[in-house]
């Protein structure tokens, strides 16, 4: 232990945890540009009292070059699928110490079921080596960990010693162990399944003529696939919606169901022959829930008001008089003015 004391942490151990700073950054901008999603990737510096804790556990004689986990960074994901996409990036970005990498995965034997996740020993990269910014730490090494949410709850009961999953047990409690963690890695191999499926999906539907289907059922995907197709035959604009329209959605689902709104030709049925023209006129702003919505409330909007659970309006500001007269206006295209006056103040 000769080789690491209080004076050589306190000059390192700063520059490693730097070191994590930088991986991390560079890893989440690595996902964020090649669409992979992540639920978190964040790091961790050891303190002194770790690293001796360590050179004592593992009774290490050169710990500087046995310890290489001084910095490590988490990746955990979503999706099992997206490991290997995972994997290719770092090993292109980073350079990678293979003799002390991990691939946890395949060291488990045909038989065992366990820990899995992969773990890579790297420095910053070649290129990032060459750069001024990068000197401080261009010669040092981090652990980076890629594992799933599954395998990361795994990971995170068996090291804890409160419940002791991780030491020797009982074999009646080893055989349990092994087949709950058994289950884990189906549902990690099912939830990537799952979207493998969506996608083929979604995929499938883009090549369907949704505009006249009268079998296609209407849910999520295809409700979102129906609005690109109609809009583009349209010629209008629709903003694209984020991860929170999933609950609007769902309400337009329902909405559609108690409005008799069974297929797509139906749906298609509802768009009035002026829509269009009325939509840029009004220079309208809107988006697919928005546009769902427009059809329901001009196919009948005094049996939507109905609807269970409605609880939005087509109102910014009821207080605002020119937005008032504005959507009435709107709404005259389809019907009548006093008819537009009632749907107006029914969802105002």
């Amino acid at each position: 232990m000769k080789e690491i004391n209080d004076e050589w942490l306190s000059l390192n151990l700063p520059k490693y945890d730097l070191l994590g700073k930088c991986v991390t950054f560079i890893l989440e901008n690595l996902l964020q540009k090649n669409n992979v999603d992540y639920l978190s990737v964040s790091y961790r510096t050891k303190n002194k009292e770790g690293v001796y804790e360590k050179i004592k556990r593992k009774n290490y004689s050169h710990p500087k070059a046995q310890i290489t986990d001084f910095s490590g960074v988490r990746i955990i994901l979503y999706f099992e699928s997206d490991i290997t996409k995972v994997c290719e990036l770092i090993s292109s970005t980073f350079n990678i110490d293979s003799d002390n990498s991990v691939d946890n995965e395949a060291r488990l034997s045909i038989d065992k079921i366990g820990y899995r996740s992969i773990h890579y020993v790297c420095d910053i990269g070649s290129n990032r080596q060459e750069l001024a910014e990068y000197e401080y730490i261009a010669n040092l090494k981090c652990e980076i960990q890629v594992r799933t949410m599954l395998q990361h709850a795994w990971a995170e009961l068996t090291h804890d010693r409160n419940y002791k999953i991780g030491m020797n047990l009982p074999l009646s409690i080893e055989r349990k162990i092994n087949l709950y963690s058994g289950m884990l890695e189906l549902a990690d191999q099912g939830f990537s399944e799952i979207i493998a499926s969506i996608n083929k999906y979604r995929l499938s539907l883009k090549e369907e003529d949704l505009l006249t289907s009268h079998s296609q059922t209407i849910d999520s995907i295809s409700l979102m696939e129906f609005t690109k197709q109609a809009s583009k035959e349209l010629g209008i604009y629709l903003s694209e919606l984020g991860t929170w329209a999933d609950k609007y959605i769902d309400e337009v689902l329902k909405e559609l169901k108690y409005m008799e709104v069974s297929t797509f030709s139906q749906l298609k049925d509802l768009i009035p022959q002026n829509y269009a023209e009325t939509f840029q006129t009004h220079n309208e702003q809107s988006n697919a829930i928005g546009f769902i919505r427009d059809l329901l409330l001009i196919k009948d909007f005094r049996k939507l008001h109905d609807c269970p659970g409605l609880d939005w309006g087509v109102l910014d500001d009821p207080q605002d008089n020119k937005e008032i007269c504005q959507r009435i206006n709107y709404f005259s295209s389809f019907m009548s003015e006093d008819a537009a006056k009632e749907l107006v103040r029914l969802f105002g």
